[in-house]
């Protein structure tokens, strides 16, 4: 009877053990993704991928909290921290993040392992279970079905082109050449080649062999709906599209003076940055370049789009971020994350209607020194225009508006 017993216990122990052990293993094991499966939008990652939207929520680098990991509700409801690593190019699918961690800030400057502060990550929904796929400095990174193209870094070769699986297995060198794997589109990575004439080269994602696509003098190359978009170096910093299919090739967006530097493609928009001359700020427009609109007065960095909002910066206060609509009609900026209800709060002061190009026009039908002096008058009351982003509203910014306002209007 004892020895009956002693084998029960033994068996129930190794039973137990047995089960433990499934569930660990169930626990730990890569949940992959489909073939197909991309992780974010070309636009965003060519903007650095701070902000992935996937599943009605929207995961996004803090850029007031040194870029730790958020996650908030596609309407900008219940914000959250979920993972204490300053982030970027985030991909998001299936189970998981994918991101290029950056932890490096004052706090940290004096850490000995750097493995501790940068690198390619995986980590849950949740932000838990954070996993190494390569501990060392990365730059872009995107995801295609169960594979992270990313841009590697080390002391000897500096940026190469990497791959690596979503479980860190298979971690290989594609290429010598730091290619940008920013844009996948049926199974295919497009970049701007780095070198010589800049032309659009394709890569198949499966073999990874690269051949040119396009000859052409491109930069920050995004494929979206059959069509290339691309900066167009030979025509002044032109924001252009290429149809693939005829390979017809369309001028979307010429400056005046200024140039071009960064854009978004998102559904049937166009959010685009032109740097410099009279006419600098972020625009919107349709892609196939009707609908003009000037959005914002400055210089613009980063520009990502959700489903409902697109967010951005300004160069001198990149701590903040702004929202407006991505669709919808754009009356107001609203900006100031307000942590405790996790909304943004519509600041009426920011960019009211009567700061929008095309209303300006009414205010500014009188092309005399008067009205401009007391519309300037009535801009500068405003303590954001004082402080922050608009410092440069006076009489001859008011001027600047009213022409770039009437190009608009002939431009439609």
């Amino acid at each position: 009877m004892k020895k009956t017993i002693t084998i029960i216990i033994v068996v129930l122990v190794i039973a137990a053990a047995g089960v433990g052990g499934f569930f660990y293993f169930k626990k730990n094991q890569t949940v992959h993704n489909n073939d197909n499966a991309i992780g974010n939008t070309a636009g965003n990652l060519i903007n650095g991928g701070l902000f992935c939207e996937y599943n009605d929520k929207i995961y996004f680098a803090n850029t007031d909290d040194y870029n730790k990991l958020y996650v908030m509700n596609s309407d900008c409801t219940n914000i959250s921290k979920i993972n204490d690593d300053s982030v970027a190019y985030l991909n998001v699918c299936g189970n998981y993040i994918y991101y290029v961690k950056n932890n490096f800030n004052k706090s940290t400057i004096g850490m000995v392992f750097r493995g501790q502060l940068f690198g390619l990550y995986r980590c849950d929904l949740d932000g838990s279970h954070s996993k190494i796929l390569y501990n060392d400095r990365s730059g872009a990174a995107s995801l295609s079905g169960n594979t992270v193209f990313y841009q590697h870094y080390d002391d000897t070769t500096a940026l190469t082109f990497y791959k690596v699986d979503i479980d860190g297995k298979n971690n290989s060198i594609i290429s010598d050449t730091p290619y940008s794997p920013t844009s996948i589109y049926n199974g295919k990575l497009y970049f701007s080649d780095p070198n010589g004439r800049h032309h659009i080269l394709s890569m198949d994602t499966k073999t990874c062999q690269i051949v040119n696509y396009y000859d052409s003098n491109s930069y920050l190359t995004l494929i979206d709906n059959n069509y290339a978009y691309y900066i167009d170096l030979d025509k002044q910093y032109s924001l252009v599209r290429l149809n693939m299919s005829n390979k017809t090739l369309e001028l979307l967006y010429a400056p005046e003076n200024g140039k071009v530097i960064n854009y978004n493609v998102y559904g049937n928009k166009i959010f685009f940055h032109v740097e410099g001359g009279d006419n600098a700020g972020l625009y919107r427009m349709n892609v196939d370049g009707t609908q003009l609109e000037y959005v914002a007065v400055g210089e613009i960095s980063g520009i990502h789009c959700t489903s409902r909002y697109t967010f951005f910066s300004y160069y001198e206060d990149q701590s903040t971020l702004y929202r407006i609509p991505t669709t919808a009609p754009i009356t107001t900026i609203e900006d100031n994350l307000n942590k405790n209800g996790g909304v943004f709060i519509h600041n009426k002061s920011t960019m009211n209607e009567d700061l929008t190009p095309n209303l300006i026009l009414s205010r500014l039908a009188h092309n005399d020194e008067a009205t401009y002096d007391n519309i300037s008058k009535d801009l500068l009351k405003d303590k954001n225009i004082n402080s922050k982003n608009y410092q440069s509203y006076n009489i001859q910014r008011c001027k600047i508006i009213r022409k770039r306002a009437l190009s608009i209007k002939r431009h439609n």
